[in-house]
């Protein structure tokens, strides 16, 4: 690298180059970080959070530091403070097990999150090209995605959800999905990071040219989507889609009576006074256990003779007996049936005339479902065993949408998806491979009300909308219930944390998007690039060492 360019020397002047001004760096990134992701309208800082990062690692590369951890430390742990302080659900009634769950997270998440700023950092200090700025993108996205691969996987925190709330970049999410937003977004503050350490008046000016380009492309492309998508979805065919948001205390609800919730329900929908819609859907583990026949057999007869013909979309917890249970880890003894034993499932059933479709959640929340890799290293099973019956559930393994029928004929593909699947984008895509016309959340996020969690979460599913074209109809227990477009938008909204049944129109889509078709292409990518960049990176550090 060449001496501190023009623009970088007005910051030095105004901070003077003290171990200070890098602290202040890494803060100030931290902080816009945070305060870009949801709830907060604020994303568009997200495009400039990593530019003080940028300046502080180019200071300590000039000054042959090899120590930055330190520095990126305080910037994720402010980041994760900021946006996911929450997930220790600090209430009264709170399990201290989540408390620690939350504490572990905030003081672990943060050496994760680093990562991608380690690998740009390695490969900054080994390769003199001004160019190498635009590993970076490459580094994130490549991090983001992995971090979405095992039973540990935390990937809430991905960058691309800060354009949530900025309707026409947004729309750019249905080509690479939440990857191509990241991309963008890293990529963009690549190229200001260029325009800002440039020499060159023509590096000015070419890379202020390519930004407005990118700009104005990304704009022009939302702009177009928009109204492309809006008319189909005007188009497109539609059910009314009625959602029960009971509001139910999530930490009662396993110790009482369940007939008692069902009845909740059954008169949250007649007080709504809405007339019979084509779907009912009611919220993740809405029917807790309440006996061997509903839970174990899944014979509904019970339940549909209460809530009459329409058909629902319900949470249940789906017990299944065990006949070898030396061989599953997961087994616990069966009390009501002597000597038997069961495994238990976060599950979802289309109860509909005779027929009973089930959905087993097939990804679990970490540490708060289960322990990860429990079910491949048998004695981690015991480790999470929670008093609120929430804990232990064994992993579903088939992927399917559920149909809904009217006189034999389908007239809607649900895809399924239980609270954190909702995270999960190619668990999500792989519902419109499938044939999915429209996607439905079930969620109980009662555990972090009065917190941003239930706000984000429901901004993660108008993503997951965004990126296969689908509307989502979705229901938590005490909200965010409602019903988001396929362009993201929000159709219907309840108030959080009110008992209350509402309804609307949701479109069926065909249609299907780049993302939809394409997949992980760009994350696979860079993850080969990423690797191979370390690499070549490390051979050039070793050649420059030995000329030494």
């Amino acid at each position: 690298m060449t001496p501190i360019p023009p623009a970088y020397s007005i910051l030095h002047r105004l901070l003077p180059n003290t171990v200070a001004k890098k602290y202040a760096y890494a803060i100030l990134s931290g902080m816009m970080l945070g305060f870009a992701f949801p709830p907060f309208n604020l994303g568009f800082i997200g495009y400039a959070a990593f530019l003080p990062l940028l300046l502080l690692i180019e200071q300590l590369v000039q000054e042959k530091k090899s120590r930055i951890t330190t520095y990126l430390y305080i910037t994720y742990f402010l980041y994760q403070g900021i946006a996911n302080w929450w997930v220790g659900s600090w209430q009264k009634e709170s399990d201290p097990f989540l408390m620690i769950a939350g504490i572990a997270l905030q003081i672990g998440h943060p050496f994760f999150l680093m990562l991608p700023f380690i690998a740009y950092f390695y490969v900054r200090k080994r390769i003199e090209h001004r160019f190498i700025m635009f590993t970076l993108p490459v580094f994130y996205v490549s991090y983001e995605w992995l971090h979405t691969l095992t039973d540990a996987s935390y990937p809430w925190l991905t960058i691309g959800y800060m354009n949530v709330n900025i309707p026409l970049l947004a729309q750019f999410a249905d080509v690479f999905g939440i990857w191509g937003l990241s991309f963008l977004m890293v990529f963009i503050q690549s190229l200001l990071y260029w325009i800002l350490t440039a020499h060159e008046k023509r590096d000015i000016i070419g890379g202020f040219l390519l930004l407005s380009m990118i700009v104005i492309g990304i704009i022009g492309y939302g702009f177009i989507r928009l109204n492309d998508i809006q008319e189909l979805t005007s188009k497109a065919p539609k059910l009314e889609i009625g959602i029960v948001q009971p509001n139910i205390n999530p930490w009662n609800k396993w110790s009482s009576e369940v007939s008692d919730q069902i009845h909740i329900h059954k008169e949250t929908i007649r007080s709504s006074k809405l007339s019979s819609p084509d779907l009912w859907i009611w919220s993740e583990t809405a029917i807790p256990f309440m006996n061997i026949e509903l839970n174990v057999n899944k014979d509904f007869t019970y339940f549909k003779s209460i809530m009459g013909k329409t058909p629902i979309l319900t949470g249940f917890a789906h017990l299944e007996l065990v006949k070898n249970p030396e061989s599953e880890p997961l087994a616990k003894p069966f009390r009501l049936i002597p000597g038997s034993y069961y495994v238990a499932y976060n599950a979802a059933a289309l109860v509909q005339d005779t027929m009973i479709q089930v959905h087993k959640k097939m990804k679990l929340t970490p540490f708060g479902e289960g322990v990860p890799f429990s079910q491949d290293i048998p004695w981690l099973g015991q480790i999470l065993q929670w008093g609120v019956g929430i804990s232990g559930w064994k992993k579903g393994d088939i992927q399917q949408s559920l149909d809904l029928y009217r006189n034999d004929t389908v007239i809607a593909s649900i895809g399924t998806v239980i609270c954190i699947e909702s995270i999960y984008p190619r668990f999500v895509k792989l519902y419109i491979d499938s044939g999915a016309t429209m996607l439905a959340v079930i969620t109980n996020d009662a555990w972090f009300d009065n917190t941003p969690g239930p706000m984000q979460h429901f901004a993660i599913s108008q993503m997951r909308a965004i990126e296969n074209r689908r509307a989502i109809a979705r229901c938590g227990n005490t909200g965010i219930s409602g019903i988001i477009m396929p362009d993201g938008s929000i159709s219907k909204i309840a108030p959080a944390q009110h008992r209350i049944a509402i309804s609307g129109r949701v479109p069926q889509m065909e249609v299907k998007s780049l993302y939809a078709i394409i997949g992980d292409v760009l994350p696979i990518s860079s993850t080969i690039f990423s690797f191979i960049m370390i690499i070549y990176a490390g051979f050039k550090g070793y050649n420059i060492r030995r000329k030494e």
